[in-house]
This record gives C-alpha cells, sequence and structure tokens, in this order.
C-alpha cells in the first residue's frame, strides 16, 4: 500500500468517527458551530471535534460514547478565560484512533462546578483531583479529593493555574 492509500485510509477512519461522535453526541451540544474538523496533515496532530456541553448534561453525553464504544477518556484539562471573561472551561478529551472529541463544558469561575464522571470512568479520578487542585474547580462526587501535586500547607483557595495567580504570591508555610 502506498503511503497516499495509508493517509486516505486513515483520514476516512477519522472523518467516519468524527461523524459517530457528532451524531452521538447531538442531543447534548449545545454549540455546534464550536465543531471543528481539521484534516489529519500528517503531522502527528489528530483530527478533532469539540462540542459545548451544559455541566448537567456532561454525564449524559460521556455516557454516550462509552455506550457507544466510542475511545476512550485521554485526559481533563482546564482553561481559565480570566476574571474578565469569568468563566472556565472544563474539556474532557476524548480519542478514537486519531480522532479526538473534546467535550467543553464552561463554568463560572467563581462556582465553578462539574459532575463527577467517575461513576462512568473510574480512572478519570486522577484528572480530577487536578482539576480541583490547579483550578479551584469542584468536581462534585469525585471519590478521591486528595491533593496531587500541591504541598498540604499549600494556602486554600489560592490556585495555580487561574489567571490571577502570581508566581512571588502566596508560598506554602513551613508549618
Amino acid at each position: 500500500m502506498m503511503q497516499s492509500e495509508i493517509h486516505d485510509a486513515v483520514q476516512a477512519q477519522v472523518t467516519m468517527a468524527l461523524l459517530a461522535a457528532q451524531k452521538l453526541l447531538a442531543p447534548w451540544a449545545t454549540q455546534a458551530a464550536e465543531a471543528r474538523h481539521m484534516r489529519v496533515a500528517g503531522n502527528g496532530r489528530a483530527d478533532s471535534l469539540t462540542l459545548t456541553i451544559q455541566p448537567d448534561q456532561l454525564l449524559a453525553a460521556v455516557q454516550s460514547l462509552i455506550n457507544a464504544g466510542w475511545g476512550y477518556l485521554i485526559t481533563i484539562t482546564g482553561l481559565d478565560l480570566g476574571p474578565e471573561a469569568g468563566e472556565i472551561e472544563v474539556l474532557y478529551h476524548f480519542a478514537a484512533g486519531a480522532a479526538v472529541v473534546t467535550l467543553c463544558v464552561k463554568v463560572k469561575r467563581e462556582t465553578a462546578v462539574v459532575p463527577s464522571v467517575c461513576p462512568i470512568i473510574p480512572s478519570a479520578s486522577f484528572f480530577e483531583r487536578e482539576l480541583s487542585e490547579m483550578l479551584g474547580v469542584t468536581v462534585q462526587n469525585t471519590p478521591n479529593t486528595d491533593r496531587l501535586f500541591l504541598p498540604d500547607n499549600w494556602p486554600a483557595g489560592v490556585y495555580p493555574l487561574r489567571k490571577e495567580f502570581k508566581t512571588e504570591g502566596p508560598q506554602p508555610s513551613d508549618s
């Protein structure tokens, strides 16, 4: 098989996977306009689809991917859009081969709460703990709230990945 044939076959698989995910998630996607497809460019970057989901729809959307056997959870990340925007994006990244689907859940910075996906994907606990510790997002019903990276004496309410965090700011106490 020629390299161009392999590339075309991979592109076809990715396109089919993303279309299947888009169809599965259509009932929960609130901003289909944010969906985007990127073609396999041969640079190692995956093709992706990003859909915005309301926090109360997250578990149903994740369950639909799992029930359909669509890929696996790669990671959960977060993005602080800053005090002016007043929002944090919690991003759930799933992969099936070279296709990546990201579920974007927007929450208010001051009341950042998402449900735990651990009842569906128990291995998500690690990512949820990091999300809470670094961005201050409360993950309801996560099975483990222990700190991962920050020392036990880290000041409460100080989150290193929030926009307002200053590296010369509060430091852990010596006690």
